[in-house]
């Protein structure tokens, strides 16, 4: 108790610098602080608390990393719904293609190279507006890649800039949803 008082802490500064604007997945999907959406399964689960934003007693720099922290939480709750949402609707299966195990059939132990990743897969049996599948209609090319991952500047700890490449087949869509699709940045 006394090393946890006489310790130097982190400036307001600090861990606002450290933390991610948007929620991580490790807080997405956190129930204790981050109630679930739904209301079957919140019966069983006690409300959360949230600091309060009263300024009565906090300086500037309180009151906005309480502020900080209540919008991530936000963020997480309505993230977090709307992936909940598109999974249920596109209805997720993983599909067995013969065997499971390459050394139960004809090799023997020696591992098929060609079709190694091909013995099970998820299919998506149904079909959200702005939920696609990670696909391409290439061979060559994969339905998701990270191009560039830059070094962190001097001082921070993730990346400054990482480029990614995601390609959606938008070929049996409407219209007017690939114009919402080609909107989003």
């Amino acid at each position: 108790i006394i090393i946890y008082h006489q310790s130097s802490r982190q400036s307001d500064a600090a861990v606002l610098s450290a933390a991610p604007i948007f929620p991580s997945e490790e807080l997405l999907w956190d129930p204790h602080s981050v109630p679930p959406g739904n209301t079957s399964l919140a019966s069983n689960v006690q409300s959360l608390s949230l600091p309060k934003l009263n300024t009565r007693f906090l300086s500037a720099g309180d009151y906005l990393l309480r502020n900080f922290h209540l919008f991530r939480l936000e963020c997480a709750y309505e993230i977090r719904g709307d992936v909940v949402d598109v999974i249920k609707r596109m209805r997720p299966a993983l599909k067995q293609d013969g065997y499971t195990d390459p050394n139960d059939y004809y090799g023997g132990g020696q591992e098929d190279t060609d079709h190694k990743d091909d013995f099970s897969r998820t299919e998506f049996q149904g079909w959200a507006r702005m939920g696609l599948q990670l696909k391409s209609n290439k061979e060559d090319k994969q339905g998701f890649r990270i191009i560039r991952v830059d070094p962190p500047r001097l001082g921070e700890r993730f990346p400054s800039n990482v480029i990614a490449e995601l390609v959606l087949d938008l070929y049996h869509c409407a219209t007017s949803l690939i114009s919402e699709w080609d909107e989003l940045r």
